[in-house]
């Protein structure tokens, strides 16, 4: 016999008995839904025929409580129900056969008879028979029995209610016009033997209808449940056969395939234990046992010869899977310890936030000392204890991997004053001064061109400089950086952090960059932080494909160093640097503060001449041509006048006069009390660590006006009533756009954000505008959004749009591009910047002749009654919880600062407004920040103002 044909035996009994057991269930599923049914069905007949029952005894109830009380919402139910069992009428909703008695005592609230169509009295009646037509016939007599003694009830009745209301003649026994009221007689019909027979009559019958309801119905169920018990008995014999046909094959398997299937088992364990010798078992009946026997057979004489070289080969192969499994391991336990971290941090962040969030703001209130004391320590130990989630969390990316890196355009001017903004007040605060410094022949125009990730370069340097201030009780920390040429298209950048603290140990430093490693185990106690950040430093440079390192000599400080490739275009090289050939002079003590300050003007093009005393400063001045001036600002004394010589060699025409500040909190310098005002007005300040944006953004000296095109009348005049749009939300960008625009003869109407436009725009009756100007940052509606509906709409397709923004960036000028505008202008506006772009958007070349205005007179009262509440504006945002609206205010002031040239706070507010993007910069640190520079930059403006005031 073959194997397989015992199979398919074993196979089809099996088979068999699953599909008798699928077909049999699915029986007994059906009788059971249809026996529930049947009860259902049942019941609902049962309480249908209580309901009727209920609504007789209701009419009688009515009739004898009308004739009694008068009450007309008796009379009203009465008809209602009469109404329903004629079929006009039926409940809102489901009541039970109790509901009318409890109405009629005022127990519950009416369910409402509403006109529609409904089942009859006989439909109702009928009901059971249609739902279970294997019910008695017999039941139809009783029905028309029904009807028939409901007819003379309802006959019986109105008599009675005409009796009451004096319109039947019981004498003549029929109903007239008018007769006396006889309520005595109609009583006793009511309770007449005639009366109370036919309702009893009534209640019979119906009670007899439910009776044999349920006789009727428990027939039926009870054939069901017959059906039940044959499926059961009939699955029960078909279970039987199934299992007998199964337990013959098995018992064939048994003897002739498993016994000796386990023999020859018995046999295979005393092969592996290296035993040969062993008798094979001899199966017959089964053909495909006894090949295998002949098979296995052959196959033992090779086995003493594989053996050996088998247990070999499979030892090497477990060693190699092991190694890759514990490898495995490894990695899943990093990586899931990383994730574990990086949730616990997210997760505890969001209250801490919250800690840190109600404590500032419980700060700001009147509070007792002892309670203030209490809540700085409370917000103290919250930002420390927020530092170190942010380490763990930034660890827990860099290590599982999760670390995005991008490849966008930065200044390298940028990436340094985003690091320094972050740790500025911690340094002033430790009287500690930072230093900016770029190697020799390092090119500011290549330093603007960079391509790489600047959100993590900061990063990197923002933990070198965090740990440089922690560990630095006095000096300085002196940032250092330098470009070396890789190829045509890539840079390597060379970034160091030199700081005058204690150093580090020769094993100090070989362990600095691990993780939790804090020099010794006093450190944490004493400075705070989880010794993650140098970690993460090394962890993001090594990933962008670079190496960091440190020097230590115990007592003189550390150089902590890091260098990644980055892109960059080499047609820059052959651009001139900004401020090539002009000179300046500077004063400044000798030291490495002046070296840094050397190392930035030469990097921008400026031949300086250094000296380190006033009488040398006077000297060089008066004796050589020099375009810039620059004075450190600690080295004046303002108790003492400044020399004549020097005031008059400051007043030198188209001389920039800078004040290099030791840090940002000391722009109020000594200058500003011993110079005459007019010089005051013209001095611009520069703090610590100086940038190259810092002085190239100096404002420069006008000479003279620019002589006029001769063509410029002609072009004024094709100008001259053209219709701006404009779109502007701050006020002082609106004033001074208007007054720009005006003043060439253009007509302006103004709107606050886009939507304002669009509601202008989408009416038949708008007026004709020939160009439009957008800022893209509004609140309501942005620019972006406002492009996009003016390009859908056909009457505007082809009018003119100019961007207006802040942001100076590609990425920026190719959205404005790509959503339909033709131009983009960058703030703050220039006035032949916007001529130029609205002569091209109106195909025209010439330059309009500018009125003149008396806006830059104008622009201390504008801030004064614009911006000078700036920080109670940003504390009622962040009050409100309105983080858009204090980073849009920051955005407005971006422009308006570079507007009034004051640079330093340009540069300041630009850092704002980047490190809020990007989530570096917290806006509480903002606002202190800009608490403490606001107050000097309101008086300075407020005397403007009080001056450029007719009296």
């Amino acid at each position: 016999m073959k194997l397989a044909a015992l199979f398919r035996f074993v196979l089809f009994a099996t088979l068999l008995g699953l599909a008798s057991n699928v077909w049999m269930g699915e029986r007994a599923e059906q009788l059971q839904t249809s026996q529930t049914a049947l009860l259902t069905t049942r019941l609902n007949a049962i309480n249908e025929l209580r309901l009727l029952q209920s609504e007789f005894d209701a009419l009688q109830t009515l009739v004898a409580a009308y004739v009694v009380s008068q009450n007309s919402q008796h009379l009203v139910h009465y008809y209602e129900l009469l109404d329903a069992h004629a079929g006009a009428r039926h409940y809102e909703q489901a009541v039970d056969n109790v509901y009318w008695s409890k109405l009629i005592a005022g127990n519950t609230e009416p369910v409402p008879l509403v006109l529609g169509q409904g089942p009859t009295l006989e439909d109702r009646l009928m009901a059971p028979e249609r739902l279970a037509p294997q019910l008695t016939n017999s039941l139809k007599i009783s029905v028309d029995s029904i009807l028939a003694l409901s007819r003379r009830l309802r006959e019986r009745e109105q008599i009675v209610f005409a009796l009451t209301q004096g319109l039947y003649d019981p004498v003549l026994q029929k109903y007239v016009s008018e007769a006396d009221v006889r309520e005595d007689l109609a009583i006793q019909m009511l309770f007449s033997e005639e009366y109370l027979g036919m309702t009893n009559a009534v209640r019979a019958e119906i009670q007899g209808r439910i009776r044999a309801v349920e006789l009727g119905f428990q027939t039926v169920i009870a054939q069901q449940a017959d059906n039940i018990n044959l499926t059961a008995r009939f699955d029960f014999y078909l279970g039987l056969l199934v299992t007998l046909m199964a337990l013959i094959g098995l018992a064939v398997l048994q003897r002739y395939v498993v016994a000796p299937l386990h023999e020859l088992n018995t046999v295979s364990q005393h092969i592996a234990r290296g035993n040969y010798s062993v008798t094979l078992p001899k199966p017959k009946f089964v053909t495909e046992m006894v090949n295998l026997l002949k098979g296995y057979a052959l196959m033992i004489g090779s086995f003493r010869r594989e053996l050996e070289q088998a247990d070999a080969t499979r030892a090497a192969e477990l060693a190699a899977l092991e190694a890759k499994m514990g490898r495995e391991r490894a990695e899943a336990q990093v990586e899931a310890r990383g994730m574990l971290l990086a949730n616990m941090s997210h997760e505890i962040r969001t209250p801490m936030n919250a800690i840190l969030g109600m404590t500032a703001l419980t700060l700001k209130s009147p509070l007792p000392e002892r309670e203030r004391s209490y809540l700085m320590k409370v917000q103290d130990a919250a930002k420390s204890l927020l530092g170190l989630l942010n380490d763990v969390l930034d660890y827990s990316k860099a290590e599982a991997g999760m670390v995005e890196f991008e490849q966008i355009p930065f200044t390298l001017d940028e990436v340094l004053a985003n690091s320094f903004l972050a740790v500025q007040s911690q340094a002033a605060s430790r009287k500690l001064i930072l230093l900016n410094e770029v190697a020799p022949g390092y090119s500011s125009q290549l330093g603007q061109r960079l391509v790489g990730d600047p959100s993590r370069l900061r990063q990197v340097l923002s933990n070198l400089l965090s740990n440089a201030v922690k560990f630095t009780e006095s000096g300085s920390i002196r940032v250092y950086s330098r470009l070396q040429t890789r190829s045509d298209t890539e840079l390597d950048l060379h970034i160091e952090v030199h700081d005058t603290g204690s150093g580090l140990s020769k094993s100090q430093v070989d362990r600095i960059f691990e993780k939790f490693a804090q020099g010794d185990s006093s450190v944490s106690r004493v400075y705070g932080g989880t010794g993650l950040g140098l970690s993460i430093a090394r962890e993001l440079v090594t990933r962008m494909g670079g190496a960091v390192s440190v020097e230590s000599t115990q007592g003189k400080g550390s150089c902590f160093r890091f260098s990644v490739p980055v892109a960059y275009n080499s047609d820059i090289l052959a651009e001139a640097l900004p401020l090539a050939g002009q000179n300046a002079v500077l004063l400044h003590q000798h030291g490495t503060a002046a070296n840094s300050v050397l190392s930035i003007l030469r990097s921008v093009g400026l031949n300086t001449t250094q000296v380190s005393t006033i009488g040398a400063f006077v000297e060089v001045l008066h004796n050589g041509c020099f375009d810039w001036a620059m004075l450190q600002s600690d080295l004046i004394d303002h108790h003492a006048a400044l020399p004549q010589e020097l005031l008059d060699g400051l007043l030198k025409p188209k001389l920039h006069m800078v004040a290099i500040d030791r840090d940002l909190f000391s722009a109020d310098s000594a200058l500003l009390q011993v110079l005459p005002p007019g010089l005051c007005k013209q001095l611009i300040h520069v703090a610590h660590p100086v940038l190259a944006q810092d002085i190239c953004a100096a404002p420069r000296a006008e000479l003279s006006p620019n002589p006029l095109p001769c063509n410029e009348r002609e072009a004024s005049e094709k100008l001259q009533g053209k219709h701006v749009l404009v779109l502007e939300d701050h006020p002082v960008n609106q004033v001074l756009i208007r007054s720009l625009l005006e003043a060439v003869g253009l007509k302006v109407t103004l709107c606050g954000h886009g939507q304002e436009a669009v509601d202008l725009l989408d009416l038949d009756e708008a007026a004709h505008v020939d160009v439009i100007i957008t800022d893209l940052e509004m609140p309501m509606m942005d620019g972006y959004e406002f492009v996009s509906w003016l390009r859908d709409q056909t009457r505007w397709l082809d009018t003119p749009v100019i961007g207006l923004t802040g942001h100076a960036f590609a990425e920026t000028r190719t959205r404005c591009l790509e959503l339909g505008m033709d131009d983009f202008i960058t703030k703050p506006v220039e006035a032949d910047v916007l001529y130029s772009a609205l002569m091209d958007a109106l195909h025209m070349k010439e330059v309009p002749v500018r009125k003149e205005n008396n806006l830059l007179a104008q622009l201390p009262n504008l801030f004064m009654t614009h911006c000078a509440d700036l920080p109670a504006k940003l504390h009622a945002h962040l009050t409100q919880n309105n983080p858009e609206a204090f980073a849009r205010e920051i955005h407005s002031l971006v422009s308006l600062l570079a507007l009034l040239d004051e640079q330093e706070l340009h540069v300041l507010f630009r850092s704002f407004e980047q490190g809020l993007g990007d989530g570096s910069l917290k806006p509480d640190d903002a606002l202190n920040q800009i608490h403490a520079a606001w107050p000097a930059l309101v008086l300075r403006y407020t005397q403007q103002a009080d001056a450029t005031t007719p009296s």
